[in-house]
């Protein structure tokens, strides 16, 4: 066996605590690392085009070519002098072999390394990664780790501004964009309603990308509200797959239908699904007739690979639902972006806001807050300093 000194440069160290986790990460790092990259790792697009910063999603593969686990890597130095974060699942046989692949590839256990799990710059980026696990998306993920630089900038452009009503202007807006962070934190909660046999269910599996919903063309399958975790356009949601609304006679499914209507007064926002074919019309107005009132963020007309009915079932919503009305077929998977499109920005999430800067902890609020009681442009300027101070210990 090669003495240790003897190999190439390279290494491995495992950077959280041992023992079952739900995460866990595996520092690699030198150029070695390149080999390791190569084999056993699968990215859609090649990592050695990658950037300090990026994050993405991947593979873990063995040695045969299976795949062990979906990672997310990120990258905090490209080639020769690579250096990568594995964040897996925290099953201590995962982590394991991983570690075993990388003595494969003549990496060594780093006891020099420097094993801190993050490389940090200032108080920004404390605060950042400290977040990082309440982020269920990669978009998430990236929105907060571009923060530290956008606040950064920030206090490097406001006091170039002339006037100081300008810059306290900013500040406010600044401070006031700290409810973003919350809507990669807790997830949108989307009820999808309406009557039974609408397609409720399909739509949940597609738009969750799994079956956890139970489908059947019998009316009233679904007998108690079912919650999915699953994303919009990088956006986490809780899809909830409800019982159809209808009048029963049946005990059980009335009790569903009770539930379903409790349901939709927790919910942050409806979508209501209907039949948009021939078939569906019975059922349609029936629906209508009782749930008119209701302010969906947006009504999917289902089953539009059967044919085109929008434009003449749209025409007999009710007025306030017209506009927010599309035709889909969650069996095709057809119209579903533009329906969370339509979702999100019904529900205030507008991709604009993530490529401005927005404070993301009490902190920052107070800090930005205090800017703005400023007397002048320099008192202003040594507020913000605060922003980026020195990390504890740095």
């Amino acid at each position: 066996m090669t003495p240790a000194d003897d190999r190439p440069t390279g290494g491995y160290a495992v950077l959280t605590s041992p023992g079952p986790a739900a995460i866990a990460v595996v520092r690699i790092c030198g150029p070695r690392a390149e080999a390791f990259l190569t084999r056993y790792i699968r990215t859609r697009r090649p990592l050695t085009a990658a950037a300090a910063g990026d994050v993405r999603r991947a593979e873990l593969l063995d040695v045969d070519g299976s795949v062990l686990d979906d990672i997310v890597i990120s990258v905090h130095a490209t080639p020769p002098a690579w250096d990568v974060r594995l964040h897996l699942h925290g099953n201590p046989q995962l982590v394991r072999r991983c570690t075993e692949l990388a003595e494969m590839c003549d990496l060594r256990a780093a006891e020099a390394l420097d094993t801190s799990l993050w490389a940090v710059q200032d108080a920004l980026e404390v605060e950042a990664y400290a977040l990082l696990p309440q982020m269920p998306t990669l978009r998430g993920a990236q929105w907060l780790l571009g923060q530290p630089a956008r606040l950064r900038d920030l206090v490097t452009s406001l006091p170039k501004r002339a006037a100081l009503a300008d810059a306290c202007a900013v500040c406010r807006h600044v401070a006031a964009r700290t409810n973003v962070v919350s809507w990669f934190a807790q997830p949108l909660r989307v009820a999808l309603v309406g009557p039974v046999n609408a397609g409720k269910s399909t739509l949940a599996n597609a738009l969750a990308d799994r079956a956890a919903s139970i489908v059947s063309p019998a009316p009233g399958t679904t007998r108690d509200w079912v919650g999915i975790q699953g994303e919009a356009r990088g956006f986490p949601v809780t899809w909830l797959d409800t019982a159809g609304l209808r009048d029963s006679t049946d005990a059980l499914e009335a009790a569903s239908v009770a539930r379903s209507r409790a349901l939709l007064e927790g919910a942050d926002a409806v979508v209501v699904v209907l039949d948009g074919s021939p078939a569906g019309e019975a059922a349609r107005t029936e629906f209508l007739a009782a749930y008119a009132s209701l302010a969906p963020a947006c009504v999917a007309l289902n089953k539009c690979d059967l044919g085109d009915w929008t434009t003449a079932v749209g025409a007999a919503l009710p007025p306030c639902w017209r506009d927010r009305a599309l035709g889909i077929s969650a069996t095709c998977r057809a119209g579903l972006d533009d329906l969370c499109r339509m979702l999100l920005a019904s529900a205030g999430r507008h991709a604009d806001d993530l490529d401005m800067p927005a404070a993301y902890t009490p902190r920052q609020v107070q800090i930005l807050r205090a800017a703005v009681a400023a007397p002048d442009l320099n008192a202003l300027y040594d507020k913000l300093l605060q922003l980026s101070a020195p990390a504890a210990g740095a």
